[in-house]
């Protein structure tokens, strides 16, 4: 039998291996939806080859990637590429904060084709200068800050009520802005009612450095309202607090709320539903740990200057 009739022969029994085509790679990118200027700014990218394996431009893996306003935070080069077989992904981070030249919201694109989703609009904030004394503030000084809690589960950005409770709204942001709640974890969390956090021993028995009185009111404690945990002292609130998940109206009076969520719902949502033990003395602790990463203190978007909204 000739080589050709061989060839013919194994290509019928085997059946014959068509190599699929190449595509676009499959681009995933995650953002934190606010910009604290002067702070890092870390962005996620997986690119992914699908069948039949991609090229990758260099310069997908770079600032260069990424535009606000549709110009590109660097300049694209001529570089090389990566060869990614199918399957294969290129996963990664990318601080863009040097690139940021923003003094206002802006909407943050990446360039990897079709895949890479919708343009992310992006909050710019302002962190609070430095040297303050939060307690010894005026209260009507208070209401020019806000606290943005960077958690392992996104960003819930917080506002105050510092005409219904001044010592606890003057608390929590000095705590915050002395890096009190940085790497703290919501250790009690509980769906359709609240989660708490603040402890810095993570077991709920943990306490700061002050004690304060209770600041009763007729604020409703209702879905994102910020209130204090303390013992059954009723003047013993001191680091721990909690934020609603649900309605809890008999809490009214008796807890001191201070604050409310001004956007991040999605985030608590997460936190309050997220896998808890159901016995033993960690009853409602989240399985899998729901931290502070980071709380900053952040101007209120009135007492920011208002400037261009585009990239400079």
């Amino acid at each position: 039998m000739s080589l050709h009739c061989l060839l013919l022969t194994l290509s019928a029994l085997l059946g014959t291996a068509t190599p699929a085509p190449r595509g676009e790679p499959i681009v995933r990118w995650e953002a934190p939806p606010s910009f604290v200027q002067g702070r890092p700014y870390e962005v996620a990218i997986e690119i992914e080859a699908p069948e039949g394996g991609a090229a990758v431009a260099g310069w997908l893996l770079t600032p260069s990637a990424f535009s606000v306003g549709g110009q590109p935070l660097a300049e694209r080069g001529e570089g090389g590429g990566i060869e990614l077989p199918a399957g294969f992904k290129v996963t990664g981070s990318i601080d863009l904060a040097p690139h940021l030249r923003v003094s206002a919201d802006f909407q943050l694109s990446y360039a990897g084709g079709p895949s890479s989703g919708e343009p992310l609009s992006v909050r710019w904030l302002r962190p609070a200068p430095g040297g303050l004394d939060f307690m010894s503030l005026p209260a009507e000084e208070l209401g020019r800050y806000r606290v943005l809690l960077s958690t392992n589960r996104g960003e819930i950005l917080l506002e105050f009520w510092p005409d219904v409770a001044p010592q606890h709204v003057r608390n929590f942001l000095d705590l915050s802005y002395t890096g009190f709640y940085d790497g703290t974890k919501f250790h009690r969390v509980i769906e359709n009612f609240m989660l708490q956090g603040g402890d810095p021993t993570g077991t709920g028995r943990g306490s700061g450095p002050r004690q304060l009185p209770l600041e009763a009111s007729e604020r409703p404690h209702v879905r994102g309202v910020l209130s204090m945990a303390r013992a059954a002292d009723p003047n013993s609130a001191s680091c721990q607090f909690f934020i609603m998940h649900g309605v809890q109206r008999d809490l009214d009076g008796q807890y001191s709320a201070f604050g409310q969520v001004a956007s991040g719902m999605e985030t608590v949502d997460a936190i309050a539903t997220t896998p808890k033990n159901r016995q033993g003395s960690e009853l409602s602790a989240p399985i899998e740990p729901q931290r502070i990463v980071r709380a900053q203190v952040v101007l209120a978007p009135e007492a920011q200057p208002q400037q261009k909204q585009q990239q400079k």
